[in-house]
């Protein structure tokens, strides 16, 4: 997981990948998937407009260990576990208007208030055509992918894809 953004074998999703119930958003280049969603249909890049997640959980490192500690304390002190993980929305606008979906945080805790705001400028790149998805999954492989980057590693990782060029 890198900002918003899962990766698996099969390509990336925003947020968690959606499961065999579950409801998610399949990134591809060429373009968005809703899955587990019955009237939703892909969204090709050429119709999308703006792509932004409004309410991802983002915390600053303090609020993230905090959050961290009294989940532990409570699993401790037999009073339940952490959260299963947070629901979010992906807002799509669009030629035809305006779609939500239903997606899971794929962030244990939160994200990081600055991997919000690289992701939705990494998503803004996807909606105007100067970068692909692939682009994602591509990276992260020649990189060596680690299955649980520092959140300074995850907003190095997606500061040097903002800094690629647009494609031709």
């Amino acid at each position: 997981m890198v900002g918003l953004f899962w990766f698996d074998r099969n390509g990336c999703w925003l947020g968690a990948p959606a499961g065999e119930e579950g409801t998610g958003v399949r990134l591809t280049d060429e373009g968005l998937t809703p899955v587990g969603t019955a009237a939703a249909g892909p969204l090709s890049w050429s119709v999308t407009e703006r792509v932004t997640v409004p309410d991802a959980p983002a915390r600053s490192g303090f609020q993230r260990r905090l959050r961290t500690a009294v989940d532990l304390a409570t699993t401790m002190a037999g009073f339940g576990g952490p959260d299963t993980g947070h629901g979010m929305t992906v807002c799509v606008t669009h030629a035809g208007g305006e779609s939500e979906y239903a997606v899971h945080s794929a962030a244990a805790v939160a994200y990081t208030e600055r991997e919000v705001e690289l992701s939705h400028r990494l998503l803004a790149r996807f909606v105007s055509g100067e970068l692909r998805p692939n682009v994602l999954t591509e990276r992260w492989r020649s990189a060596g992918a680690r299955s649980g980057p520092k959140p300074q590693e995850r907003e190095a990782f997606l500061e040097r894809l903002l800094a690629l060029p647009a494609r031709p």
